[in-house]
């Protein structure tokens, strides 16, 4: 081999790297950087402080443990290693007297190390350093020792992952962080693996019907999952999501404490629990008898409160929930839309926005038609009683039907949704923080994955569906 040829090779094996690192950079940074500018020409920041936040994001941005370099190791490394790989089993196979050995397979067996091993460097680079506010000591909070308050959070109901004698002794680490990329691999790679298996089956009317009904299903059960966890078990979602939730959901931050108390059983139809000032408080402020928030004197409190200033028609509070759903939306999709994809923008923004107006307007309509208009007609008060309606029967009701809006989006856009909010709700069921001795299964999940993932989209690029497919496809040409 020529030294130009050589060259040329090294440059082809490097082009993933550094496409990768560049996307990541990029990804990690544009949305920070985007906010700066919009702060900057508010007038809300000075050039000097605008300056200092930008170089900020990007010296941060360049360190060794974040998100660009994670992305380099895990591509680069993919493809640099292929080729060393691939002559060590070459030649491991022949010092056995095994020509027999398919040189495809030992192809793809090189291609499934590299990506391991690269997915193994890619996550303990990710993890390697832990954040200072994460070690802290965790205080003791006035909810143990006394009844908590009308206007206090209940604690969440199984929520502790790590028992409280070890939460306090201050050696829950930073184990977890990378949770949310975990299973966002785990999910693809099932999703490529179960796909491999089911295009092998025969065709049927069956196999078409459980094709195009899988992904509704599976995301009437992932929303269903994130948006029960939203209201119980926020410390289950992101941080970044729950105030998206909030901020989608618009419900009055006493209500959602109310249904919160229901279920911990602080706040209970009947009994006298000194917490009617809650929603008597919220009685007033829309201007209604503060008796209706009383669960001592008022079973069960009126669908006109959970409304919020509504009205008593529970469909007129769905039909105003779904438009400002879309308003809400329309705000977040059009700049996206006319970023991304100039045509079809106005189709596309509509519809979108569609969907998530839907998505709300199901889930408060679902609401009321569990506590108050359908679940007393089909159930007797006396089996399913308002208490059971309001400390969680009637939120799961919201939670169940508020999934079908995924019928609303286009059809090929519904695969995509379903990869974004199935991670989601998979990382609900798993704790967001350790201990670091159970770090290794999150780390062989990752690598396992993520191997699975990077070597089928090299074999045949299809198989990984949707947009991350397109991604990876572009960025691991070596050609």
């Amino acid at each position: 081999m020529t030294e130009r040829s050589r060259s040329a090779a090294q440059i082809r094996l490097a082009k993933p790297l550094v496409t990768a690192y560049v996307l990541g950079l990029l990804s990690s940074t544009s949305p920070r950087l985007i906010r700066t500018l919009l702060l900057w020409g508010k007038g809300k920041l000075t050039l000097r402080a605008a300056w200092l936040q930008a170089v900020s994001t990007l010296r941060r941005a360049l360190s060794p443990n974040r998100f660009p370099a994670f992305c380099a190791t895990l591509v680069g490394g993919s493809t640099v290693l292929q080729e060393p790989l691939a002559l060590l089993f070459s030649t491991i196979s022949l010092s056995r007297h095994a020509q027999g050995y398919n040189q495809k397979l030992l192809a793809v067996l090189a291609k499934f190390a590299a990506a391991f091993v690269s997915a193994l460097a890619a996550f303990s680079l990710l993890n390697r350093q832990p954040q200072a506010s994460s070690t802290q000591t965790t205080p003791i909070s006035h909810l143990d020792v006394i009844k908590p308050g009308p206007f206090d959070e209940p604690p969440e109901l199984g929520s502790n992952v790590v028992d409280d004698a070890k939460l306090r002794a201050n050696i829950l680490s930073r184990a977890g962080k990378t949770m949310d990329l975990t299973l966002l691999a785990a999910v693809r790679a099932c999703d490529v693996l179960i796909s491999k298996v089911w295009d092998r089956t025969p065709a049927s009317m069956s196999k078409n019907i459980v094709s195009r009904s899988t992904p509704t299903i599976l995301f009437c059960f992932s929303a269903a999952t994130i948006m029960h966890a939203w209201f119980y078990s926020p410390s289950r979602l992101p941080q970044t999501y729950n105030q998206w939730i909030s901020a989608a959901a618009e419900l009055d931050d006493r209500l959602l404490l109310t249904l919160r108390h229901a279920r911990y059983g602080t706040w209970t139809y009947g009994i006298d629990t000194g917490m009617a000032s809650l929603l008597g408080s919220m009685c007033h402020d829309y201007g209604l008898p503060e008796e209706l928030g009383d669960p001592a004197k008022t079973i069960p409190i009126p669908c006109e409160l959970v409304h919020m200033g509504c009205g008593k028609n529970c469909e007129k509070h769905a039909v105003r929930r779904f438009l400002k759903g879309w308003i809400f939306a329309a705000r977040m999709y059009a700049p996206l839309q006319l970023i991304v994809l100039l045509r079809h923008v106005l189709l596309d923004t509509t519809r979108s926005s569609a969907f998530l107006g839907a998505f709300i307007a199901l889930f408060y309509y679902g609401v009321c038609l569990s506590r108050t208009r359908l679940g007393p007609r089909i159930f007797s008060s006396k089996t399913v009683t308002p208490q059971m309606w309001d400390s969680g029967l009637c939120v799961l009701g919201g939670c169940l039907l508020c999934g079908t809006s995924i019928l609303v989006e286009q059809s090929r856009k519904r695969l995509e949704i379903l990869f974004f909010v199935l991670p989601r709700a998979a990382a609900t069921w798993f704790p967001r923080r350790y201990l670091p001795e159970h770090q290794w299964k999150e780390h062989v999940t990752f690598a396992v994955s993520a191997a699975v993932v990077l070597t089928s989209v090299q074999e045949d690029p299809k198989c990984v569906r949707g947009v991350l497919g397109n991604l990876l496809t572009t960025v691991m040409k070596i050609d």
